[in-house]
């Protein structure tokens, strides 16, 4: 169990420092065309820091799409029995997820409730999965704002509680003063 919870703060802690580092590094050398581009550089960049390594000790995998209960995941670090791998599909084999990623990357002019449609996805998620299971909305909007109107995106009551412990917020605005992409992390 131990190990159990060295990987999962391991695995946290990295896609963290993916965030502040990698992603708002790969935004800033024009590298991110919209969510596809923002995807691939996440799974880039979280394989890379993770490394194959600690990957294969541990069975742990890194998928984009992934299927649970006919909903999408846009990233999810999993376990899997490779044993089972070797002769069944792989999406069968998986034995724990151990976080869950929604991302959104949309211009100025996007309505809002497109992102708060991945809160209320990723809240049921919560709901389905895993008590273990860490999730994490990533969220990068190229919309400028002041400071003081800034507020991270779980507000509601009901979802604020459902949270705690389990839900991190990675989110990117542009801020009016300082003419620049601000990069945020909220862990609920």
């Amino acid at each position: 169990m131990l190990q159990d919870e060295f990987v999962t703060k391991f695995v946290h802690s990295t896609i963290k420092k993916v965030w502040l580092e990698d992603i708002s590094r790969d935004y800033k050398k024009l590298y991110l065309l919209k969510e596809d581009s923002f995807k691939n550089s996440f799974y880039f960049n979280l394989r890379r820091r993770l490394g194959d390594d600690f990957l294969e000790e541990n069975n742990l995998r890194i998928f984009t799409e992934y299927y649970i209960e006919g909903e999408r995941i846009d990233l999810a670090v999993v376990e899997i029995d490779p044993i089972k791998a070797q002769n069944n599909y792989l999406g069968n084999c998986v034995t724990r997820v151990i976080s869950v990623i929604e991302m959104k990357y949309k211009g100025k002019n996007a309505s809002e409730s497109l992102f708060d449609a991945d809160v209320n996805k990723i809240i049921s998620y919560m709901e389905k999965m895993d008590n273990d299971t860490l999730f994490y909305i990533a969220f990068i909007r190229e919309k400028y704002f002041n400071f003081d109107e800034v507020t991270n995106w779980v507000v509601m009551d009901e979802h604020i509680e459902k949270a705690k412990g389990k839900l991190t917020e990675l989110f990117s605005y542009g801020e009016v003063e300082s003419d620049d992409m601000v990069w945020h992390i909220v862990e609920h």
